[in-house]
């Protein structure tokens, strides 16, 4: 009886998966492989990745999706784990600076960008107020527009969009240690820092692992925040591969060669995975060890 009523159940989720998410990427793939010419469609195998190849708007968006996401990996981790262990300790009002710390994850994209474009503007943007603090620096800076520049903001505005998520789970590790453990680390004589490394670090590092993928998995497939902002531009300096892909596609109609686009940035995001796991894994596998040994 029940054995049934599960079936049932899961004949709309399996429609569900099939129609959305199975079906679009075997069309995708199957479009990698064929070209359209006014309304005719005629298969011509690996004629776009060769195209692909002597492209070099495409090599300059893989790199500058790989350097975005390395940025990302590092930054979400790294204000996360900052966030996560002051706000691990106690201190009045604490439970407040918990909740207010999930906002700027719940806000949207849209007002996101908006908010940041506000605070970004050349002539009264408050970051450039606290830039003309700098010695030297006496212009209006072109956060969006000037080369490099384009790139540190999306960095700030897409840091400062996800680190909430980070830190409430990197939190909540903190919080799962045992107070016992700092104790008798303290009645050793263990210092701040040495307890950070011989109990706090060895506690968090499978949850770090974890979100070290989550975070190239989302850094990788960015684009709402980078496209409102920049569009990918100025020239591609922001132009990663999801914003390569939208403009072939949407720009351009060249769905084809977007679709052969995607077919890459996919087995990509499939083997960064699975390298982040196979990290993952011998990390923890390792800790365990010197765990046991210990």
């Amino acid at each position: 009886m029940q054995t049934n009523l599960h079936r049932k159940l899961l004949v709309p989720i399996l429609l569900f998966e099939g129609a959305f998410v199975i079906y679009p990427i075997v069309r995708g793939i199957i479009l990698a492989f064929q070209q359209t010419n006014f309304g005719k469609t005629s298969w011509v195998g690996l004629a776009n990745f060769r195209q692909m190849i002597h492209d070099p708007i495409f090599w300059a968006s893989i790199r500058t999706t790989f350097e975005f996401t390395f940025a990302m990996v590092v930054v979400w981790l790294s204000l996360g784990l900052g966030v996560a262990l002051l706000t691990n300790w106690a201190f009045k009002g604490r439970s407040f600076v918990r909740g207010i710390l999930a906002i700027p994850w719940a806000i949207p994209d849209v007002p996101t960008v908006l908010t940041f474009t506000i605070m970004l503007d050349p002539n009264f943007g408050i970051l450039n107020r606290i830039a003309s603090w700098i010695p030297g620096v006496h212009h209006q800076i072109q956060w969006l527009t000037a080369p490099n520049l384009a790139f540190i903001a999306i960095i700030m505005m897409v840091a400062w969009k996800g680190f909430p998520f980070y830190s409430l789970v990197i939190l909540s590790s903190l919080q799962a240690i045992p107070d016992e453990l700092y104790e008798a680390a303290r009645v050793d004589g263990a210092g701040t820092i040495q307890r950070f490394r011989s109990i706090t670090w060895p506690s968090i590092v499978p949850t770090l692992s974890l979100l070290a993928v989550l975070a190239f998995i989302f850094s990788f497939q960015q684009f709402t925040l980078i496209y409102l902002a920049t569009g990918g531009g100025p020239g591609q300096d922001t132009s990663t591969i999801a914003i390569l892909i939208y403009n072939q596609a949407f720009q351009y109609f060249n769905y084809n060669y977007a679709s052969s686009m995607a077919v890459v940035g996919l087995l990509l995001a499939v083997i960064g995975t699975i390298l982040f796991v196979v990290f993952e894994r011998r990390v923890i596998r390792q800790r365990y060890l010197q765990g046991g040994l210990g």
